[in-house]
């Protein structure tokens, strides 16, 4: 009887130059600039993100990457808060409460994880009036959609 694991079927489909080789995340610390606002944190996120994206790639819903985005946050050591829902005020009114699904990394950034075919002025808007709501200064919009990961980072 022959086994014919997925390992050796994708052994032989390979070329030659390509078969042993294994990929690896490599993460090149981009310089801090003085301007940027938590420059330390957000080289920490940006790094963060890509891991992700390079490890699952394109092709998943946004709560998968929302999720593998906590566990690599988790296990950079970075604090994080998962806020499900947001309260919306109206001139000192609660009004309610509205779903978000974001991460409220280290009580500074708030962290928007999408998988849309591209984000649009709305999608940045809605971002920017949660970081608002929140009191916070900075977001990051992460869309994990294509083949590149996209990155718009929010400020209020």
């Amino acid at each position: 009887m022959v086994s014919y694991g997925a390992e050796s079927l994708l052994d032989e489909r390979l070329p030659n130059f390509v078969r042993h080789k294994v990929a690896s995340f490599e993460w090149r610390e981009r310089p801090v600039a003085a301007a940027k606002l938590y420059p330390e944190l957000t080289n920490r996120l940006f790094r963060a993100l890509h891991r992700v994206h390079f490890e699952l790639g394109p092709g998943f819903l946004h709560q998968v990457y929302r999720r593998a985005t906590m566990a690599e946050l988790e296990h950079q050591g970075l604090n994080y808060e998962y806020v499900k829902q947001v309260p919306v005020y109206y001139e000192g009114h609660c009004l309610g409460l509205q779903p978000a699904r974001l991460i409220c990394v280290e009580d500074k950034v708030l962290l928007a994880t999408v998988a849309l075919r591209q984000t649009d002025k709305a999608t940045q808007a809605q971002l920017k009036a949660r970081l608002k709501h929140l009191d916070l200064q900075l977001g990051l919009l992460a869309n994990f959609n294509g083949t590149t990961l996209q990155i718009a980072v929010i400020r209020t």
